[in-house]
């Protein structure tokens, strides 16, 4: 196999060359070379690349002799759609102040910054004025069918131990060095079955990315977790982004499914859904989200606890049912404005004032408890109503106490005090709040678990009892909602 080594510019020697420097003139490289890149380490950390040139028009002879090849590699300059820094004539030099050390006193850089390709991608090269020391990386060009996963790491058929078994996932490139490259028919018009891009070759999945959608439960999510987008779907493309090689993506889309979505590696992502109208926000282990549907629901589930301060006011309020639901105690705490156990920075901005709980109700307030109920009245206790009724029952139908115990005196007044007959009328008692049912008397909402079924390997669900019209759970989230009939 022929040994390949690099040399620099100044030993290269060309008939031509020295045919056009005696008579007073230097070759000129004018025009657009195919080049390929060899190395992509710049010590100036400025985006430099070591590039071979391919083209069979550039100048240079590639002579091989002897079982060995020379090649002309040249250092040249990476380019950018957009790239610069301030006015250097704004920037403050060395004085009696301190100006040249702020930010004021100094320049700014801005612009696009993308990485070179990796060593062997092919790229285009030009030289500013037909110097060959003075080439400029003006473009890149994508391998031959290595562009399924730009930009979106679409979906696409993968290996399964069931050959006949189609399973849509996130997928990398096909390998070039298995024997699934002898599938690639160069030829074959690209179809579109249903709702999924296909063509006749399987590619690995791309592992860390189905990681993350199961982790977040969206593997199976063809509208937030799955996607069609990759350049390989139609022709030409509906699809515009950037894809990094560890895996983030910012995704324009113009096809079915309209969006643009911003998505790290294992799924956290940002996705503004203009097909459905839907926002959509999941961090990485899918232990939090929020969405907005086009119809202004809004959703927000989180595996921990959420948390909002306001340093001035809060306001809440449901035009039609205001339901609040614990799982264990629901605790309500007014302060005083001045109290030394409140954030520094919230006190004293109003006058001392005890904090008070004011519930004022249209119709009945009616509150039931399991246990004992408690109230304790730190000065006097007021109890009004037109018709007043006061019963103790026991659970099971039999009667009860009533014990008044005052340490001073206990007056009543009436126009008449009867103290054992007629009968009294008993209170109402106050049945509770229903937990919401079907038609068949059965839970209506399902919670999903983060555990997984050992077959399936979906998530496992359960039922649960809740007096809530819709119940936010862990992706996958039914997304239903409980109208009454």
């Amino acid at each position: 196999m022929a040994t390949h080594s690099s040399t620099s510019i100044s030993n290269i020697r060309n008939a031509n060359t020295e045919r056009d420097k005696k008579l007073g003139d230097v070759y000129k490289y004018n025009g657009i070379y195919e080049a390929i890149v060899v190395g992509t380490t710049d010590l100036q950390k400025n985006g430099r690349i070591k590039i071979r040139l391919v083209d069979n028009n550039a100048n240079i002879n590639f002579i091989e002799q002897n079982d060995s090849q020379e090649y002309l590699d040249i250092t040249v300059q990476w380019s950018s759609p957009f790239a610069g820094a301030t006015n250097v004539t704004d920037t403050v030099a060395t004085g009696d102040t301190d100006e040249d050390k702020k930010f004021g006193g100094t320049q700014k850089s801005y612009g696009m910054w993308m990485i070179p390709p990796d060593i062997g991608n092919r790229v285009l090269v030009m030289f500013i004025n037909g110097d060959i020391a003075n080439g400029v990386i003006i473009g890149c060009m994508y391998q031959s069918l290595m562009n399924h996963m730009v930009p979106g790491i679409a979906r696409s058929k993968t290996f399964t131990d069931n050959e006949s078994e189609t399973l849509e996932v996130p997928v990398a490139e096909y390998n070039k060095a298995s024997n699934e490259a002898d599938n690639v028919d160069w030829k074959t018009v690209r179809e579109n079955d249903g709702e999924t891009p296909t063509d006749n070759v399987r590619r690995p999945t791309h592992t860390p990315h189905f990681n993350g959608l199961k982790e977040q439960g969206l593997e199976q999510d063809k509208t937030r977790g799955l996607s069609s987008s990759s350049a390989r779907r139609e022709s030409p493309s509906k699809v515009f982004g950037i894809l990094t090689p560890e895996g983030h993506q910012f995704v324009m889309d113009d096809a079915d499914q309209k969006l643009v979505r911003l998505r790290t590696t294992s799924g956290a992502q940002i996705l503004l859904d203009e097909s459905n109208g839907n926002i959509y926000i999941i961090n990485k282990k899918g232990t939090g989200w929020i969405e907005i549907d086009d119809s202004g629901k809004i959703d927000v589930w989180a595996n921990d606890s959420i948390s909002v301060r306001s340093h001035k006011d809060i306001n809440l309020r449901a035009d039609r049912d205001l339901n609040i639901e614990s799982g264990r105690n629901i605790n309500v705490k007014t302060h005083q404005t001045t109290s030394t156990d409140q954030p520094s920075d919230t006190t004293n901005t109003l006058t001392a004032l005890n904090g008070a709980f004011n519930l004022d109700v249209a119709g009945a307030l009616n509150i039931k408890t399991v246990d004992a109920t408690t109230l304790t009245s730190g000065k006097e206790f007021h109890l009004q109503s037109s018709a007043t009724y006061l019963s103790t029952i026991k659970t099971n139908g039999s009667s009860g106490n009533t014990e008044i115990n005052s340490a001073g005196n206990h007056n009543e007044t009436a126009t008449e005090i009867h103290m054992n007959g007629p009968t009294a009328v008993a209170a109402t008692p106050y049945s509770g709040l229903s937990v919401k049912v079907d038609d068949d008397g059965n839970l209506y909402f399902t919670n999903t678990l983060y555990t997984r079924d050992s077959e399936t390997g979906n998530r496992n669900t359960e039922k649960v009892g809740t007096i809530l019209t819709r119940f936010p759970s862990r992706e996958p989230f039914a997304r239903e909602e409980f109208t009454e009939n």
